[in-house]
């Protein structure tokens, strides 16, 4: 080898040195070379935080990291800008999957990830069911085929006759049930039109038929634990359950109302009226009359602490405290059923799912408050829907159960359980399970979250 070529040989190193040099620099800062765009950008990252350690991430494919045992979270840096492949597994687990996109010094949040457990299976709590009612708090009152209503805590596993078979007779078919904020009494609507008061803090025998309600009342609703507000003809009365004074509370026509803590709200003329139910004070608080239409009926609903009014059922106007006016936010053709989780709402009409947040969301995605969204639409009827935690739900569809994600970034993942062919479906936060009703039985899920 002459000299010429050894420079040439030392000098090409150099130059590759000093190359790699620059590249391992910029690769510390946060650069890397766009082979597609030939150009070197800045990178960008991906953090990932899971309900259950020691996940495997994999990112377009390949294997990064596990999540931390204890902090349950994974960085994964120096990605270029654009979209990617993230896929979280764990042995015995549903795959969570979803592409993302990247931005130039930014990291791309996938936090709340919740891998379901393939293995669930479901043990029996009580059969023989007529129907169940939820009171809160994992506690339910069920109606059973021979005539009983059982107060019962799935928590617990505890439960206790609060209405016999002989006293249920009395009842000519329950319409429906509100309970009181203490959750001790319930307001039985009976389909004959009559209303009883049922104690559910004693065992069996605390059946009253009350005197001031009839079948022309519409929408009672408990104020406190003593006290039951009504409408009848357009007017608006309160019923005293202990002294049995029946009083009118407004001198005027409403056509509907709805009680939230210190508020009573009322339609009066259209206008939405808010009266401190203590201090009498009164706010109106939209500019201009809801148009109603003739023939249709409607309910004032609080939500979270929102303002709904309903239209024949199918028809939602949500109170905007900017505009001051109500504004359309769903209709079907068919009843619209829904649930509400903290701040947020979920919306079932048929086949289809909505969602519609109550403040600003940051994760999993970002959106503002009163954002409605649409999530899914489905070839069967949804035939009920329960909240899990702040990002899943499950539905049931066909009979089915599915596990649902609201993080619309990219397709939402889907979890189906099993084939039974169940008709309710409710999330017990205590035990951290889902509760059904198949048929008549009522049966309890093992741990679905860690």
């Amino acid at each position: 080898m002459n000299k010429t070529v050894q420079l040439v040989f030392v000098s090409l190193l150099s130059f590759s040195f000093v190359i790699v040099t620059i590249f391992v620099l910029l690769s510390a800062q946060g650069y890397n070379f766009d082979l597609n765009k030939r150009k070197i950008i800045e990178t960008g990252g991906i953090y990932v935080k899971t309900a259950q350690p020691g996940a495997a991430v994999f990112i377009d494919g390949k294997y990064a990291d596990i999540t931390n045992s204890f902090t349950r979270d994974l960085l994964v840096q120096k990605l270029l800008p654009g979209s990617h492949n993230i896929k979280i597994s764990r042995e015995g687990y549903f795959i969570w999957e979803k592409d993302l996109s990247v931005d130039e010094k930014m990291v791309t949040k996938a936090q709340n990830i919740i891998l379901f457990p393939q293995d669930i299976s479901f043990n029996p709590l009580m059969s023989d069911i007529e129907e169940v009612f939820e009171i809160g708090n994992n506690v339910f009152l069920i109606q059973s085929t021979d005539g009983r209503l059982v107060w019962f805590d799935s928590a617990k596993d505890f439960r206790k006759d609060v209405l016999s078979a002989k006293e249920f007779k009395a009842i000519k078919g329950i319409k429906k049930i509100e309970f009181s904020p203490d959750k001790q009494k319930a307001l039985i609507s009976a389909k004959d039109g009559k209303y009883y008061l049922l104690s559910l803090d004693v065992n069996s025998g605390n059946l009253q038929l009350i005197e001031g309600l009839d079948k022309n009342i519409s929408y009672p609703e408990f104020n406190g634990n003593s006290n039951i507000y009504h409408m009848s003809k357009g007017y608006l009365y309160s019923l005293n359950l202990i002294n049995k004074k029946k009083e009118l509370v407004k001198e005027e026509q409403v056509q509907g109302f709805a009680l939230h803590g210190d508020g009573l709200y009322t339609l009066e003329a259209g206008l939405l009226i808010r009266t401190n139910v203590y201090i009498k004070t009164k706010e109106t608080l939209t500019k201009t009359a809801f148009d109603f239409k003739k023939g249709s009926d409607y309910k004032l609903h609080i939500i979270e602490g929102r303002i709904f009014l309903i239209e024949d059922g199918r028809v939602f106007y949500y109170y905007n405290n900017e505009s001051k006016g109500f504004e359309k936010v769903i209709e079907s053709t068919k009843e619209v059923r829904y649930r509400s989780w903290s701040d947020k709402v979920v919306f079932v009409t048929g086949n289809e799912i909505w969602l519609m947040l109550l403040k600003d969301f940051e994760s999993p995605f970002f959106r503002k408050a009163d954002s409605f969204i649409f999530l899914s639409r489905f070839s069967e009827k949804i035939d009920d829907i329960a909240w899990i935690d702040d990002d899943y739900f499950a539905v049931i569809i066909g009979g089915k159960i599915r596990i649902s994600e609201i993080d619309i970034r990219d397709r939402i993942n889907f979890f189906e359980l099993d084939e039974e062919n169940h008709l309710k479906v409710w999330f017990s936060k205590d035990e951290k399970a889902l509760l059904v009703l198949t048929g008549g039985n009522l049966s309890k899920s093992t741990k679905i979250l860690p």
